[in-house]
Order: C-alpha cells, then structure tokens, then sequence
C-alpha cells in the first residue's frame, strides 16, 4: 500500500494501527496498491470535498485522469451525504453515475475508521485470486482479466454452462482451440470431466457446446447430439470457408 503523503489524517491513522505502508506523492489518487501485475488506485474523498468537488468541476476532472491511468479505479466517500454544499440526491446521482457510466467502484464508508479497514481488506484482494465457484480473478486490470478469463467468461455465456461446469472444462482445455478440436475428434470424452465429486458432464452440455463451439463439422459428433441445424447454419454463415475446409 503506498499512501500520498498529502493524506495526513489517514497517515497517522493507519500508524496508530500499526498498518504497513509507503508513503510518497502519487500523481493520480490517493492510495495505490500494485501486486501480481495489478495496479488500484484509489481517491479518498471526504462528503464536503465530494459535494465541493462537483461545483468545481474537480470530480469530472479527476475522474477523467483516474480513467486514462489504466488501474482499477476505486472511490472511498467518507462521511453523511445529507448537509453539504449539494443535496443528496445530486451526490447520490454522481456515486450512481461513477458505477454505472464510469465503471468505477465507489464505496460510502463512515469515516476514517471504515476507510481504514477497507483499505487494508483491499490489499488482501488487489492481485489475488478470490475463492470460489467461478475462479475467477478478481480485481485484476483489464489487460490481465481479459487474458486470463476470456475463455471461461465466453463459455459462461452459452445455455446451461454455469460457472462450475466453465471451470471444470477450462482446466481440461484451456482454449477454445484445444475444445473445439476435442468436440470435433471425440465429445463423449467430456463426459469424463468431474464437475463435482458426485456428477461430470453431462449429455445436455456437450450437446450445446457442439452447437455452439463445433456447428461447422458435423462428421464425428456423438449419435446423441442432434444439432438444430437451422441454428447451426445461421451460426456458419460467416465461417463458410472455415467449413469447407474442416469437412473437406
């Protein structure tokens, strides 16, 4: 954690708490974290500063910054959005805003003693992978999410694939390259994937990832699978030469 040396109450805060951390000026935000290839930077804004920073014109201008500085961006606001310089409901709108427009986190704490806690809980996650179901890597940048879970994420799209079952087949086929051409030699080997201890993959899942993943050679799909091949044909419109050549 490394903490701009302009933040003096929350300096001697995390002092007091015996927190690890650097301190030094940041060019962009207050606190930053980096692990694992992963950089967060987070701004730290009392609800006056907040309310006076939308008059004038520092919320749009900081945000725009945070946004080109490639991190995870995340907003800690400190303090009652009621008696400020703005109504809540216009300090409400800008905090929706920030989600919903930006893609940033904003997170509304008490005071110093909230910010302290979440900023040490965030050091725990920035880089790491979160256990559970999905495995998915949690609060990493764009670049390495897109790297890391672009194929589980895409296979999580398809009807019936939940994050378990995308899991279970990402760690037996890392790519879609390395599916496809299993679905194309042999897909009853997927039912050999454990899903769980007690169930593996199951015919209603291999006959999607067919029809999704494999609509363009029909020749070594199992005797169950019974493409829609409607579907499968509006699906290889695009891919025409890709098709001739797999079943050439």
């Amino acid at each position: 954690m490394i903490v701009d040396d302009r933040e003096h109450d929350l300096i001697k805060r995390l002092n007091a708490e015996k927190v690890s951390f650097e301190v030094r000026r940041l060019p962009v935000g207050d606190i930053m974290f980096q692990h694992n290839g992963t950089t967060a930077l987070v701004e730290r804004k009392r609800t006056d500063d907040f309310a006076a920073s939308i008059s004038d014109g520092r919320w749009r201008e900081q945000k725009a910054r945070l946004a080109t500085s490639g991190a995870i961006v995340i907003y800690l606001i400190e303090g009652s959005l009621y008696g400020q310089r703005k109504t809540p409901e216009v300090l409400s709108s800008a905090i929706w805003n920030t989600i919903l427009r930006d893609k940033m986190c904003v997170i509304q704490t008490r005071g110093l003693e909230d910010t302290s806690l979440h900023l040490q809980q965030l050091e725990k996650k920035i880089g790491y992978t979160i256990k559970g179901n999905s495995g998915i890597t949690s609060l990493v940048s764009k670049r390495k999410r897109k790297a890391d879970n672009v194929f589980l994420l895409m296979l999580m799209t398809l009807p019936g694939i939940s994050e378990r079952i995308a899991t279970a087949i990402v760690d037996k086929y890392s790519t879609l390259q390395l599916l496809q051409s299993q679905l194309r030699d042999d897909a009853t080997i997927l039912k050999e994937i454990a899903v769980s201890t007690k169930r593996n993959i199951g015919t209603k899942t291999i006959k999607t990832l067919c029809t999704f993943l494999s609509f363009f050679c029909y020749r070594n799909l199992p005797h169950f699978v019974h493409i829609d091949r409607d579907l499968s044909s509006r699906l290889s419109q695009s891919r025409s030469q890709t098709c001739s050549h797999c079943c050439s």
